[in-house]
């Protein structure tokens, strides 16, 4: 945008011109399309500090939350609760669900993001689910979730702490997605 000053009596005004581009987005952004999207919310105590479960995205090259976007080709049937068991199929590599997780919705987060594959500003929602894994059995949980580090199908896992995902990076130097971080902080994990 480019700024125009005007002298009127003495006064100065000032107008904006606005490309007719931005008028146009401002239109449409009542309309937004939402890509919709899945996360597990998995976590794990380690020294009175709470550590949450991520997985290497290839395509991103960065640590992010496991789940994916709503898929109904896949058998999501506009059902986000399906889209989770179905990501932690694929990137945990567990295969029968029943009675080995219980899911329960955590929070929903809407946020507005560059997408790189796209090379454009998307609007997203993402579904977050609280995953607990065997939650019928008499079983040390912290144990289970420790076990998560070893079961995937083909990304390596990792349970990062809070100033981690603030810094962005592991404690090896990985990177975390800024949508963790977002995630985390839009669901009251961080201030």
């Amino acid at each position: 945008p480019r700024k125009k000053t005007n002298s009127i009596g003495g006064i100065m005004q000032s107008t904006l011109t606005v490309p007719i581009n931005y008028l146009f987005w401002l239109f449409r952004a009542r309309e937004r399309v939402y890509q919709f999207a899945a996360f597990a919310f998995i976590t794990t105590q380690k020294k009175g500090e709470t550590h949450y479960l991520l997985q290497w995205n290839e395509k991103w090259q960065c640590f992010n939350f496991i789940g994916g976007k709503l898929e109904n080709r896949k058998g999501d049937n506009n059902d986000l609760a399906c889209t989770m068991k179905r990501e932690i199929q694929e990137e945990i590599g567990i295969g029968y669900l029943d009675g080995v997780i219980a899911i329960e919705q955590k929070g929903q987060v809407y946020m507005s993001q560059f997408s790189r594959r796209e090379h454009r500003f998307k609007d997203y929602s993402f579904q977050i689910f609280n995953v607990h894994f065997f939650p019928n059995l008499p079983v040390d949980q912290r144990k289970v979730t420790h076990s998560l580090l070893w079961l995937t199908s083909h990304n390596k896992n990792i349970y990062v702490s809070e100033q981690e995902v603030r810094n962005l990076r592991t404690k090896d130097g990985m990177p975390i997605s800024k949508t963790v971080y977002r995630i985390l902080k839009a669901i009251g994990e961080i201030n």
